[in-house]
């Protein structure tokens, strides 16, 4: 097997697990992530999440209804260690149960082992906002 074909396929995991989020398909979620040692933090809130069973359920009970759109997924292998980086950038808009719609991205890291499984994520995450007046002259809206 070729090494970007290896790359292709840790891609597509990540952005499986964004499509089950998505869905909210989570026991499919929860067997793309190692059975033994994953982990996931949200430095944001200095949470971390030991074991798969934990951060399904964070996910699965999170409050509102949420919608996942997969904006960018890149990948860089180890070729050593045989396992896989990949970073994913996610629009999500929600729909909170105080009547609230949020709109942000989530920018999340993985790690990817040699049997496609995701041994870990750290999630950073950014509401979206209008630029400031003091600057909308030096930038262009998109």
């Amino acid at each position: 097997m070729s090494a970007d074909t290896d790359v292709e396929r840790a891609k597509a995991v990540a952005t499986r697990f964004w499509n089950h989020f998505h869905a909210q398909e989570w026991n499919q979620a929860e067997m793309l992530l190692a059975e033994e040692g994953f982990e996931a933090c949200w430095p944001q809130s200095r949470e971390k999440f030991l074991g798969r069973s934990n951060f399904i359920e964070v996910n699965r009970t999170y409050p509102g209804q949420h919608r996942i759109e997969i904006q960018d997924v890149k990948c860089e292998a180890d070729r050593w260690d045989h396992t896989y980086s990949v970073v994913t950038v996610v629009r999500i808009e929600s729909k909170m149960p105080d009547g609230k719609d949020l709109k942000l991205f989530a920018t999340s890291f993985f790690e990817i082992d040699s049997d496609e499984k995701i041994t870990s994520i750290t999630e950073y995450w950014a509401d979206c906002y209008d630029a400031p007046d003091w600057r909308k002259h030096l930038v262009e809206r998109y």
